[in-house]
């Protein structure tokens, strides 16, 4: 390049900036201000913020100029300024929408989910609501081709190289103030509160980092050496030895209930229903094991000036007091099921991940990974998941089989099932699929079931005689909420008689059975610390109860990650990596430390942790515990010209969907030996394969059944 034409591109450079100081520096410190009162949910909020955390507030107004410089690589700047800035007004309402139903903010994770999102958005919008989304999207898209057609092409400081230099100083400057930032503790790289994150950092950071951030950062100590100190470290430490736990007298091997209110009829029984007689159990080397995560599942009275008419979960109140328990603390509030469960079943921690992040929709779509399922099929359990919602929410399809899981059983294959007013199956459907993969198998099975029953959004309306109990007082800030409130406490009243249920039905069975409970995370409520007698938005309980044997009441508050150790070590269990670290080094100063590079090195390092290679593989994940299968077809003539298709099997819900040579056909659901389609419009002699699919409601097929073919027979169609 010669010297005149670089001083052309430093003149260019120099007017453009003029052009964009101009045109866009303004707009950009007002468009920050707007964002961030839809992030905030505050007209005052964000100015607040200017004028407590001014370097905090130019840095991401900078951020927002970097993306306004790009619209100087067009000649319609204008047009190309409206698209950046409908943009980032976009992620400002997203977030403010979400928030109405969740704690957690809009992050960039949450573009991976917009599939999951849609296959849910009729229980949190309202048909109005989705109808003005779109009219609101139709009227941007109108504003955007108004603009390109009637906004004449700009000439003024028209410079690809000048632009490309201006767009390449922006970043460079924003990269360079970011690292120096994060380095001097001014933004936080991890977020251990997201909420409290957001607001302390800022949206267009926090949901750019959420972004270009995901994963887990190599730290700086990683290396063959350290990975190797570690282990030897889990090698070398003995296993805390934990209390024994003594068979059961028979006479209490089902749990007894609190005491319910006068005025309420418990649905179940004390005892098992399935046999007056205490149950003959059958010595096996390992227990079967069940985790049963519960959804928003916590108990209310721990709500500082909450009163209610009797105890919401009385059951639940009861295991408490009588088994080992304690609070539970889990990743995210109001939201993220999935990060819980990853934690549990993996073992790993996910304050090392990027902010916001779904290892179900990152890493863990390409790499199998250690899980509690992998480990308990090594010493002879057989794994199973369950989950009385869309088999394909948070990717669940797929994501089972790099956990090691060999069945998963989604609500497409369940049969029938009751829902509660919001649409959500109730969570009794459980028992009978829990009791079904027990018995699928000859040996110990473990089970990772997930419940749905007390997912929000919660509803604005809930009539008083549909209330089992009643909320009699509740504090200030959750006045709003209170009938919302009112539904989640009576939403927990039927969760607390289902797991009564359950640890009925289990009581009767024949092998040994230790059944862990938990909450996911708190419900969507504006809670504040202030207001839990724990102090904690991030702690919800879990129980471990036995059918069989009886263990001290122990109190131990435990990480979500450490959960599972935890139990497997009650049960002289140590399988796997993760479970064996937090079993010996738990009390280790450098615990946390050590647990961030183990993490790193077997999901993105070089596996040194398994001696240079991963030695997990994705399983052949099955669909449900019981089989799909088509047995005889059979058709009638419903026209002249059209048949009826009658498909004869096994197990068939209202979810299945029948194929007819490849394509998906209107279906009717009779019973579960029998589907039918109507108005098949083909000739005497015609070939037609017929197959069934489960599918969602992402019209996601799941699984097929065998293929039968058939010819079409002589149409006979008589007219009444």
């Amino acid at each position: 390049m010669n010297l005149s034409k670089f001083k052309c591109i430093i003149l260019a450079y120099k007017t453009q900036l003029k052009l964009f100081a101009k045109e866009c520096l303004l707009p950009a410190v007002i468009l920050h201000l707007v964002v961030e009162m839809f992030a905030r949910e505050s007209l005052v909020n964000p100015f607040v913020y200017l004028f407590t955390s001014p370097i905090v507030f130019l840095y991401n107004t900078l951020l927002i100029c970097t993306t306004l410089s790009l619209s100087f690589l067009f000649r319609r700047r204008l047009f190309a300024r409206f698209l950046i800035c409908a943009l980032w007004l976009a992620i400002g309402v997203t977030d403010f929408i979400l928030l109405q139903f969740r704690v957690t903010p809009f992050t960039g994770v949450d573009l991976l989910l917009l599939d999951s999102a849609f296959s849910i958005m009729n229980h949190y919008l309202s048909p109005f609501q989705i109808i003005l989304i779109a009219a609101a999207l139709v009227l941007v898209c109108a504003i955007g081709v108004v603009l390109y057609l009637r906004t004449k092409k700009e000439t003024e400081g028209a410079s690809k190289p000048g632009a490309c230099l201006l767009f390449a100083s922006f970043l460079l400057v924003s990269l360079i103030f970011t690292k120096l930032f994060v380095f001097c503790g001014i933004l936080e790289r991890n977020f251990g509160n997201i909420s409290q994150g957001f607001a302390k950092n800022g949206l267009p950071y926090c949901f750019s980092v959420s972004i270009f951030g995901t994963g887990i950062s190599k730290p700086s100590s990683y290396s063959e050496e350290k990975i190797d100190e570690i282990l030897a470290a889990i090698t070398n430490t003995p296993v805390s030895p934990v209390p024994t736990a003594a068979p059961l007298p028979e006479e209490t091997l089902s749990p007894a209930p609190t005491e319910k209110p006068k005025d309420i009829t418990p649905t179940v029984s004390a005892t098992p229903a399935v046999d007056e007689k205490p149950p003959v159990f059958v010595e096996t080397e390992h227990p079967n094991i069940i985790f049963l995560q519960l959804e928003s599942f916590f108990n209310p009275e721990h709500i500082r000036k909450a009163v209610f008419s009797s105890a919401p979960t009385p059951f639940f109140a009861h295991l408490r007091e009588t088994c080992p328990s304690g609070f539970l603390t889990v990743p995210s509030i109001g939201a993220g099921t999935a990060n819980t469960e990853f934690e549990i079943l993996s073992g790993m921690n996910l304050d090392f991940f990027g902010p916001g992040e779904y290892p179900y929709k990152t890493i863990l779509r390409e790499t199998a990974c250690e899980s509690l399922a992998f480990n308990l099929s090594a010493i002879g359990l057989t794994p199973h998941a369950i989950h009385n919602n869309d088999g394909t929410f948070y990717d669940r399809h797929k994501v089972f089989a790099q956990l090691g899981f060999q069945t998963f059983t989604p609500i497409e294959y369940m049969g029938s099932y009751e829902t509660n007013p919001l649409g959500w199956p109730k969570d009794k459907i459980l028992t009978k699929e829990i009791l079904k993969s027990l018995r699928s198998t000859d040996g110990q099975d473990f089970i990772y079931a997930i419940s749905v029953q007390g997912h929000g959004a919660y509803p604005e309306v809930f009539p008083e005689e549909a209330r089992e109990i009643s909320v009699l007082s509740l504090p200030e800030e959750l006045k709003d909420s209170f009938v919302g409130f009112s539904y989640y406490v009576n939403q927990l009243y039927e969760m607390d008689l289902f797991l009564q249920e359950l640890c009925n039905a289990l009581s009767a069975y024949e092998e040994e059975v230790v059944l862990v409970l938990f909450g996911d995370h708190l419900p969507a409520f504006p809670f504040t610390e202030e207001m839990m007698d724990n102090g904690s938005l991030f702690e919800t309980e879990y129980v471990i109860w036995n059918n069989h044997r009886a263990a001290e009441p122990i109190k131990c508050d435990l990480e979500s990650y450490a959960l599972s150790a935890h139990v497997l070590n009650g049960y002289n269990i140590h399988e796997g990596l993760f479970t064996r670290f937090h079993q010996t080094q738990s009390d280790s100063p450098t615990y946390l430390e050590d647990m961030e590079l183990l993490e790193y090195d077997v999901l993105y390092g070089t596996n040194d942790s398994y001696d240079g290679h991963n030695p997990y593989h994705a399983t052949d994940l099955r669909f449900g515990s019981e089989k799909i299968e088509i047995t005889s077809l059979f058709f009638q003539s419903s026209s002249p010209t059209a048949y009826r298709l009658f498909v004869n099997g096994t197990n068939f819900t209202s979810y299945s969907i029948v194929y007819i040579n490849g394509e998906p056909c209107i279906t009717t659901y009779i019973n579960p030996q029998l589907v039918c389609v109507s108005g098949i419009m083909a000739k005497e002699n015609d070939l037609l394969t017929v197959t069934v699919a489960q599918v969602g409601n992402d019209s996601n097929p799941l699984s097929f059944t065998n293929e039968e073919s058939s010819l079409v027979p002589r149409n006979t169609y008589i007219e009444d």
